[in-house]
C-alpha cells in the first residue's frame, strides 16, 4: 500500500516520550492527544481535510469528530475493519470446518453432501473495528503563516483495561498516521463517563412477526450516518427467523448498531451493522457475556466464538454453522447427506 502522508507513519512500540508522559500522569484515564503547528497553505491545499480542517475565507475551521482514514496506515485500517490477531503464544484448540461437495461430481443431479473436518489450530484474538475518531480544535490563529491545532482521539483509555499497552499503541498510532503527531494527557472525564463509552447496554426483544421484530429493534433511534440501517435489520431478522430464536437483541445509545438474535443461553449471533464486515456466533453464557465491554467481548480465546466474515457465500456458511450448533443442543435434526471427516484424514 502506498504511503498516504509524508510524515512518519507509526511506531512499532510505545515511544519513549509517551512512556515519560505516562509517568507524570496520576490519573487512571488517559486521552491520546497532541498539538501541531500547521502551515496555513497545507490546510488550504486540503492536506488535513480528512481530520476536519478547512479554510473559510481567512479563518481555519475545525469540524469533527472525524473518522480516521483507513488508508493512513495499518493501525488505521485495523481501526476501520477490525484485526484478526493470531496468538501462537496461546494453546492450540480444536476447530471444525463445514464444507459442501457435489455427489459424484454433479450436485445439480446427485445432490450435495456436507462434510466437517476438525483439527488443532492456533487461536485467533479478534478485535472488532474500534471506531476511534479524531477531533481537531484550533488553539491559535493569528492570521499568520501557521496555526496551532490540537488533535484529540476518542475514546479515552483506562490504565486498568485489559491489554492497556496494546490499546495505547493502537491509539497513538491512529493519531500519528492521520496527523503526524501523537501524545498522551490526563483525562478530565469521570469513570462513569469512561464506562459509558465501552460498555454495551443490551435490550432483549421477544420473537414475533418480522414486522413486529423489526419495529422493536428499530425503535425511535437510528444510528447516525446509516441510511440503510432498517434494510439491514430487516434482512437479518428474516434470516434469523428461519432458526426460531428465543429473542432478539440490540445495543442501546451509542451502541445501537449492534443487532442480533439469541437462540439459547450459550448461543447468540450478533453483528455491528455500522461496519458490516463480519457476524459473530458467541458460545458463552449470555447473561455473563452481555456484561462485558465491547472492547473485550470478543478479545478472548476464540474457542468461545466464531467469526463469519462477509465475503461471498457468508450467509450460507453462517446457516450451516448455526444449524450444527442448534443440532448439538438438540434443537435441530441432523441434515440428510451430512457426514463427519475424522481429524487427521
Amino acid at each position: 500500500m502506498a504511503k498516504r502522508f509524508l510524515w512518519k507513519s507509526n511506531y512499532r512500540k510505545i515511544p519513549q516520550f509517551v512512556q515519560n508522559a505516562l509517568i507524570d500522569i496520576d490519573s487512571d484515564l488517559i486521552v491520546v492527544s497532541a498539538t501541531k503547528k500547521i502551515n496555513r497553505k497545507e490546510i488550504e491545499a486540503g492536506q488535513y481535510s480528512h481530520v476536519g480542517l478547512s479554510q473559510d475565507g481567512s479563518s481555519i475551521i475545525a469540524k469533527g469528530p472525524s473518522q480516521p482514514v483507513s488508508k493512513a496506515g495499518k493501525w488505521s485500517k485495523r481501526n476501520a475493519h477490525g484485526w484478526d490477531r493470531i496468538r501462537k503464544d496461546w494453546p492450540k484448540i480444536q476447530k471444525t470446518w463445514i464444507v459442501e461437495s457435489p455427489n459424484f461430481g454433479n450436485g445439480a443431479r446427485n445432490g450435495w453432501t456436507m462434510h466437517s473436518r476438525t483439527r488443532e489450530v492456533y487461536q485467533h484474538q479478534i478485535f472488532e473495528p474500534q471506531g476511534m475518531t479524531i477531533e481537531a480544535s484550533v488553539l491559535e490563529d493569528k492570521g499568520g503563516e501557521q496555526v496551532v491545532v490540537k488533535f484529540a482521539l476518542s475514546p479515552i483509555l483506562s490504565r486498568s483495561m485489559e491489554e492497556f499497552e496494546l490499546m495505547l499503541l493502537w491509539a497513538i498510532n491512529v493519531l500519528q498516521e492521520n496527523t503526524g503527531v501523537t501524545g498522551v494527557f490526563s483525562s478530565d472525564a469521570t469513570n462513569e463517563e469512561y464506562l459509558s463509552t465501552i460498555e454495551v447496554d443490551w435490550r432483549i426483544f421477544p420473537p414475533g412477526s418480522a414486522d413486529e421484530v423489526v419495529a422493536s429493534l428499530l425503535g425511535s433511534v437510528h444510528p447516525k450516518n446509516m441510511p440503510d440501517f432498517e434494510k439491514h435489520v430487516r434482512e437479518r431478522v428474516k434470516f434469523f427467523q428461519e432458526f426460531k430464536p428465543k429473542g432478539y437483541i440490540r445495543g442501546q445509545g451509542d451502541f445501537g448498531s449492534y443487532v442480533g438474535a439469541q437462540f439459547t443461553d450459550d448461543l447468540v449471533v450478533f453483528e455491528n451493522i455500522r461496519y458490516g464486515n463480519a457476524i459473530y456466533l458467541l458460545y458463552q453464557n449470555w447473561v455473563e457475556a452481555s456484561k462485558r465491554s465491547r472492547l473485550d467481548l470478543l478479545r478472548d480465546q476464540d474457542a468461545h466464538f466464531d467469526r463469519v466474515v462477509h465475503t461471498q457465500g457468508w450467509q450460507k456458511r453462517l446457516a450451516s454453522m448455526l444449524h450444527d450448533e442448534l443440532f448439538k443442543r438438540g434443537l435441530r435434526s441432523q441434515r440428510n447427506g451430512y457426514r463427519s471427516t475424522p481429524r487427521g484424514r
